[in-house]
């Protein structure tokens, strides 16, 4: 029975003023504060909201003091460092601070540079806990309703695509036909009674649950949608899988809110009536290989975050149509897998996120192994793909994530935790991170990530988060060690 409520989820499924307004330093203010104003040979460290990061360690080169003397820094209150003499040449710069996902940018020429740190999601879980109301149930219709709740995605997430932010891997227990029915947390299943066979089977789960790793404000979609529950049940015990039947789900609005995170829970009732995805447009599936599946969604976006209106499982060259949310700019999300990753689960993906715009046809990076990961887990090769007509490659983004474990209600939960991440100018071959003091992997499961990515956009974009930003291709795998 969950894997008949799962298969709702899938459609959810890959920086003058004039000098009278300067500010004016007072005595209370630190000496570094005035070396900013002064001089422009600095490397500055920001959080992803423009904020100094003080006391950050920067370190310039392979290791400390290789290959000058002096390369490893510390920001000052204004989250600031004067660029070393001993810096001559292109280096990796690798800062790391309490809080932060540490951050690499490969072979960086000597000069002013601003990095900024993404905040390291935490071992404290944050709840969000309410109800979907206004679902349009109407008993024996044959039809399930349900809110599927989940953060809203940045880019980023979508490019890297992992199911269990959209459908959750723990689940609630309700009672029907006197069995147990595993129901994900995240889904929100007010009261409905449909006929199977003989028998009238009674769904009852209206509460959700989703976890967060960071405080904050924080963006939440609803997705309102139904599914044929007998059709869905048969081709299920034929042994179909869930995201073999996506074609049958459809999402026909929702809503989003926006809160602000302080506690460790957090009450949220979200309605779904408040977003219709009503107007259709037309998609054409590329080509692929028989052993390949192929899945397109279309995106809403509202100031940088996202969430999918339609989705649908395509063959090669196949057309059809995809609900889009009026009035808001929408683009398609293209997805193709191995039809087995698809089935086990395995996390090799390429994605392209392209404006939804008349009869839109995207293509998508080839499909590429699993990188190679030797020296204790600092050496890595990757493995070498083509890029297809239109598609620039732009970008070599790797991430280090580590197991954690974690308190989500009633369970501890094992999760992925993101701890590194590396930016590299084009597509790269091979690559040694850098060495801090004191560095250790320490024990337990641990994976790189690699993505390359491509643009349809020739210009090369500055090192960091921008080249996410400005990528429309990525292709995706991973090792574990």
């Amino acid at each position: 029975m969950k894997r008949i409520l799962m298969a709702a989820l899938v459609p959810a499924m890959v920086v003058g003023c004039s000098e009278a307004n300067k500010p004016q330093l007072t005595g209370s203010e630190d000496s570094a504060q005035l070396f900013q104003h002064i001089s422009a040979n600095l490397i500055t460290i920001k959080t992803m909201d423009d904020k100094a990061v003080a006391n950050a360690q920067v370190l310039i080169g392979d290791a400390q003091n290789s290959p000058f003397a002096g390369n490893l820094l510390t920001t000052n209150a204004a989250g600031q460092i004067e660029v070393p003499a001993g810096w001559n040449q292109a280096l990796p710069v690798t800062v790391q601070a309490p809080g932060f996902i540490r951050t690499t940018y490969m072979s960086v020429e000597p000069g002013s540079l601003t990095i900024q740190l993404r905040p390291l999601n935490t071992v404290t879980q944050y709840q969000i806990k309410g109800a979907a109301t206004g679902l349009p149930i109407k008993n024996g219709d044959d039809q399930v309703d349900f809110g599927l709740v989940m953060p809203a995605f940045t880019k980023l997430q979508l490019f890297a695509f992992n199911m269990d932010n959209v459908i959750s891997p723990q689940s609630d227990i309700v009672s029907a036909m006197g069995q147990e029915i595993q129901v994900p947390v995240n889904l929100s299943l007010p009261k409905q009674s449909e006929k199977y066979s003989l028998f009238t089977i009674t769904l009852d789960k209206p509460a959700y649950r989703i976890y967060l790793g960071q405080p904050g404000v924080q963006r939440v979609f609803v997705a309102k949608g139904r599914f044929p529950f007998k059709a869905t049940v048969d081709q299920l015990k034929d042994g179909k899988q869930f995201w073999e039947l996506i074609n049958s789900f459809k999402l026909s609005g929702g809503a989003v809110r926006d809160l602000n995170i302080t506690g460790g829970q957090t009450a949220l009732d979200m309605p779904t009536g408040e977003m219709n995805f009503g107007e259709a447009k037309s998609i054409t599936a590329p080509q692929f290989r028989a052993d390949e599946a192929f899945m397109a969604a279309a995106v809403a976006n509202q100031s940088g975050y996202m969430f999918p209106t339609d989705v649908k499982k395509m063959t090669a060259g196949q057309k059809a149509s995809l609900n889009t949310l009026g009035g808001t700019p929408a683009n398609v999300l293209a997805v193709l897998k191995k039809t087995d990753d698809w089935k086990n689960g395995g996390d090799r993906v390429s994605t392209a996120m392209v404006p939804f715009d008349a009869s839109v046809a995207p293509q998508v990076l080839p499909l590429m192994g699993n990188p190679t990961v030797a020296g204790g887990g600092r050496e890595l090769t990757f493995p070498q793909i083509s890029t297809i007509g239109g598609v620039v490659p732009t970008a070599t983004y790797t991430v280090l994530s580590m197991e954690i474990e974690v308190q989500q209600g009633p369970e501890k939960v094992k999760l992925m935790n993101p701890t590194w991440e590396i930016y590299s100018a084009k597509w790269v071959t091979s690559m040694k991170v850098p060495t801090l003091p004191g560095d250790n992997f320490g024990n337990g499961k641990k994976r790189w990530e690699v993505n390359f990515l491509g643009s349809q956009n020739s210009s090369q974009p500055d090192m960091g988060p921008a080249m996410i930003e400005q990528a429309t291709h990525v292709t995706h795998s991973s090792a574990t060690f």
